[in-house]
């Protein structure tokens, strides 16, 4: 059930089209500059699971992006 629910959010159910990269990329583009911002001021306090995790956003980002 779970992973119905992650599809359809996901925008990959048979009704609906994927977003577009374009927009994708615009949407997100200022929550992950926050979040590269806030690993980087809060290196000594976030827990290496985070930030690896975070870091993994940040990077997959810039990869799919362009940036």
């Amino acid at each position: 059930m779970r992973w119905i629910a992650l599809l359809a959010v996901a925008g990959l159910t048979a009704c609906n089209q994927p977003a577009n990269d374009s927009g994708l990329c615009a949407g997100l583009s200022r929550p992950v500059t926050a979040l590269r911002g806030a690993l980087i001021e809060n290196s000594a306090q976030v827990p290496e699971p985070v930030g690896e995790a975070g870091a993994d956003v940040v990077l997959g980002f810039n990869a799919g992006c362009g940036k």
